[in-house]
Parts: structure tokens; sequence; C-alpha cells
């Protein structure tokens, strides 16, 4: 367990150069890619004129990328190398991020094309940064320390989310005072989005500086035989599907809602996405002793009820306090959510499938983003944003419903499973 969450920033001593190279490179490109990018371009889009459907698919398209180059990512890594093909993803994101802000320069009949295929570019290259980062990881550290190499690495994401975030809601007001228009024109917005890749293009300077390393010696290990696990991975997707309807909707819409709805300034968006953010930093931190007080299960299910009930301030006040209070929770969550799922991940699947599942539930997981990001676009025109939020909710407590039964009869979960080892989280 993580006693002391600063002791994580501690510990990077401890870490061989590449370990240091890749948490340099995560930490910078997370500043880039989920802090400024992530806020700026949904209030661009929105300044552009586009309405909540074209969010909806704007939003879909990523994740659809991030889906289509999952497997195609883990291939071409083990093909020509993790550092050189984590480079090039982080080059395709950046190429995805000066695509966007070209739009305006654009003849009229391709206006509408060319942010969704930027979306698909920059969370394509993502997805090849992100697939390869893990086994690199792994490579890279020692099982004496890679707990705390993988704890340090999300901390450092969500520390570089929450600075990309706050300077991504103040850029605007600044720039439009700069160039004297208001912050109704995309113009603030569009050199806003150039930060981005400026920040973006530095993240691939360490991993050119990377030895390309292949396997670990040590971590090999006798796999059991056995069929894959339908059954399980079958009710894992089911889970992560009904589960990631809450995070998912805000992730999606929180940004567009708070603007149009609630016209609220980008400084102000960017403080209330930036304390969520800032609170995921040391959310995590809590896992290890709830998993160990009733176990990952018990503490997915908590997380899952907690992520859709923070819904319920967006659903029934429309007041900033309202998405304040349902965005910082919601972010906070989320925070918690993925880590806890990967290790229930580990727990209820035979080693030798995990990699497969892994890879399935991933693309599960962006199919279901897509389809909460396009499906909640037409729900927003033709009803409300509140109507869409309580549909999260719902779905959301029906995932934590699944998963009460899944503690109850854990045999169910548990099919394949050689010879089940509890793992704990930041040990």
């Amino acid at each position: 367990m993580i006693r002391n969450p600063f002791s994580l920033f501690s510990s990077i001593s401890r870490f061989n150069r590449d370990v240091k190279l890749l948490l340099l490179a995560t930490g910078i490109l997370s500043i880039s890619f989920f802090g400024i990018q992530a806020l700026l371009k949904i209030l661009y889009i929105l300044r552009l004129g586009y309405g909540p459907e074209y969010v909806g698919l704007f939003g879909a398209s990523g994740a659809l990328g991030y889906m289509a180059m999952s497997l195609p990512s883990g291939w071409l890594g083990e093909r020509w190398g993790l550092s050189r093909m984590m480079a090039v993803g982080a080059l395709a994101t950046t190429l995805g991020m000066v695509m966007l802000p070209l739009t305006e320069a654009l003849p009229l009949w391709a206006r509408d094309g060319w942010p969704i295929f930027s979306q698909v570019i920059q969370a394509g290259g993502y997805a090849m940064f992100s697939i390869n980062f893990v086994p690199a990881l792994m490579a890279a550290t020692s099982p004496e320390n890679r707990n705390s190499a993988y704890a340090l690495s999300s901390t450092l994401r969500s520390l570089g989310t929450f600075v990309g975030t706050i300077s991504g809601g103040l850029l605007p007001g600044l720039l439009a005072g700069f160039v004297g228009q208001g912050l109704d024109s995309p113009t603030p917005y569009r050199l806003g989005l150039w930060l981005g890749p400026v920040v973006a293009v530095i993240a691939i300077v360490p991993l050119l500086r990377m030895r390309e390393r292949r396997a670990v010696s040590g971590d090999t290990e006798a796999l059991p035989k056995g069929a894959f696990p339908l059954l399980p991975v079958g009710l894992l997707i089911l889970f992560v599907s009904l589960s990631q309807a809450a995070s998912a909707t805000c992730q999606a819409f929180c940004n567009a809602y708070m603007d149009t709805e609630l016209t609220l300034s980008p400084a102000t968006i960017g403080l209330i996405m930036g304390l969520g953010q800032f609170a995921a930093i040391f959310a995590p931190m809590v896992l290890p002793r709830m998993a160990r007080l009733r176990g990952n299960g018990w503490t997915l299910l908590v997380v899952t009820l907690g992520s859709a009930f923070s819904l319920i301030p967006l659903i029934l006040f429309h007041h900033w306090l309202g998405a304040g209070l349902g965005s910082i929770a919601t972010l906070t969550l989320a925070a918690m959510y993925m880590p806890t799922l990967q290790v229930y991940q580990m727990e209820m699947i035979a080693q030798r499938w995990r990699s497969l599942t892994y890879g399935v539930v991933s693309m599960a997981m962006g199919l279901n983003f897509a389809l909460i990001s396009f499906v909640g676009g037409l729900v927003i025109t033709g009803w409300s944003y509140a109507t869409l939020f309580a549909l999260g909710l719902l779905f959301s407590v029906g995932g934590a419903g699944l998963m009460g039964l899944l503690v109850r009869k854990p045999g169910l979960i548990t099919q394949g499973v050689a010879a089940r080892q509890v793992v704990g989280i930041g040990d």
C-alpha cells in the first residue's frame, strides 16, 4: 500500500534511465492530449457553429479511431519496436492536433469532415503510444519496482492533465484580449489549440532517446492450458458497457453542457475540470485499503455506484455548482475505476488469456464510448442534457447491479483461472 503519495516522486531516483524517459514522455503528452486539447477542442467545435449532434459524432470518431488502432498497435510494437512505435504514435497524435485548428482555412465543402478526420488521427496515434507504453514500462522495470513505476505513471498522467486543463481554460481569455475578439469567436480557441502540438512534440524527444527492449528476464511463467473463458469475458464486457455510461456521458458532454447551457467562461470550465483532475491525482491511493477490506469486485461496485450518483447534481440543478460537483466527482471516481478494473480482470482471467482479454475489453470500451457519444448527441437534441445524464445514471446502476451479482456468485467470473492469485494495487 502507498501510505504517502509524495513518496512516489521520491522513488524516481531508483528507476533506470529508460523508466525515467517513459515517465517524462507520458507526463508531457498528458498535458497536451488530456489537458489542453481535451478542453479546448470541444469549445472550438461549438464556436464553429456545430451543435450537440456533431459534438457526439466528433467524440465517437475519436473512440472508433482508438479502437481501430488498439490491436494493430500491439502487433506493430512487437514487429518494429516499442519505443519506435510510441514515438510514431506521439507524432501521429501531434499531427492530429495540428489538423484541427486548420479547419477554418479549408474550403467550405471540406470543413464538416475535417475535424472528424483530425480526431481519428489524433486518437489513433495516442492508441499507438498507450498500447505500447504498458509493455515498454514492463520491460524497463524489475518485479521489485514495477508497481511503483505504474503507480507513478498514473499519478504523472493525472498531474499533467491537471496542468493542461487549467492552462487550457485560461488561454482563450488571454488570447481574446490579445487579438481583440470576444469569447464567442472561434479565434481565441483556435490559437489556444496550437499550444497542444507544441507541447506534444516535446514528448517525442525522450522516446527517441530510449533503448529498445523486448522482454524482462525472470518474468516468464508457465501458461495453463484451457479454452478461452467466453462467459467471464462476456460478463466483463457487459459490466464495462453498463458501468462506463456515467463517466462516458460526462467525459463526452460535460464541457459542452457547461459552455452552451450554463454559459460558463472557458476559465471557469477549466478550473472545474482542473479541480477534478487534481482530486484524481490522489484518489487511487485509497484503493489498496478498499481492496484489502472487501476485494476488488466490491470496490468496483462502490465506485460504479458513486459514478452513477455523481450525475445527480447535473440532473437536478441547472447551476454551475451542480455541474461542478458532478464533474469533479465523476473525474475523481473515473481515476479509481480503471486501475481497479484492470486488477479485477487479472484476478478473473488465466495468465495465458490476459493479453487477448485486455485487447478485447479495450476495443469494447472504445466502441461503447463511441455509441454513447453518438447517441448522446441525438438524445440532447431530441430531449435535453438532463435526460442524457439520467440515462447514464440508470445504465451505471445496472452495471453496479451486475457486479453485485458477480460478487455474490464469484464462480461465474472466475472460470478458466487455473490458479487464482489476488493482486493488490500499488503494493
